[in-house]
């Protein structure tokens, strides 16, 4: 189970979501454990006022770690993306919103950690994303001018992916619900491919292979909560 610490009003907490249903949801804030319900949305019934045009709040816009040597703005905490601001190739200024991140029913800015260009984009809008994952690469504007070091940036990703491809079991990226299962044990699936459907946050979302290969065995079933880092399906590579 995953800590997170906050920060609201100048108070510091320690927070861990430890359970999500369709429902329901089971949060830890200092030790204690709350219970959340999820209400239904659809009441037709409910008038709605002018201004209350937004589902949920919107929480300060704030920056995501940023590796200045690579460009990659990663995420500061696990959560689904809501939405994409920009393309690849667009030029962003430092502190522009460059995506939303939707986060414990909170929706939340991501600006952009410095000014420059889009070069590379590896997430879409309904996708998961885990802390520290790689959302975008940005060619800041400000190492322009300094020589660029593409051996050393190599050699990094490719370590990267070389760990990556020794688990081979797909893991939940946060607490949610099964919705769907694509696949079976026997099917042959190739990287990249969507495996099955997570619910999480009232948000539906696509699970992807990060290996080819085949599939070795399926260890969750529809309907089924999951908490973040349950092995999901394993591969057989």
């Amino acid at each position: 189970m995953k800590k997170y610490k906050l920060t609201i009003n100048g108070q510091k907490y320690e927070a861990a979501v430890t359970e999500f249903g369709l429902d329901h949801a089971k949060v830890s804030v200092n030790g204690v454990e709350y219970l959340v319900e999820i209400e239904d949305d659809s009441l037709a019934s409910v008038p709605k006022l002018e201004r209350a045009e937004k589902a949920l709040p919107v929480a300060p816009q704030f920056s995501s770690s940023f590796d200045t040597k690579s460009g990659a703005v990663k995420a500061p905490l696990p959560g689904v993306i809501v939405s994409v601001s920009v393309k690849e190739g667009d030029s962003v200024k430092k502190g522009d919103t460059i995506l939303i991140l939707e986060a414990m029913k909170m929706q939340s800015e991501i600006a952009a950690p410095v000014s420059g260009k889009i070069t590379k984009i590896h997430i879409k809008e309904k996708s998961p994303v885990q802390e520290g994952e790689i959302l975008l690469n940005i060619e800041s504007e400000e190492a322009s001018d300094e020589p660029k070091s593409e051996k050393p940036v190599k050699a990094r990703r490719a370590s990267d992916k070389l760990e990556a491809s020794r688990d081979t079991v797909i893991r939940a990226p946060l607490p949610g619900t099964i919705v769907d299962i694509l696949v079976r044990p026997g099917d042959a699936v190739e990287e990249g491919q969507t495996v099955l459907i997570l619910e999480a946050m009232k948000m539906e979302s696509e699970i992807h292979t990060h290996l080819s290969g085949k599939i070795k065995s399926v260890q969750v079933v529809k309907g089924a909560s999951v908490h973040e880092n349950d092995a999901l399906i394993e591969l057989e590579v």
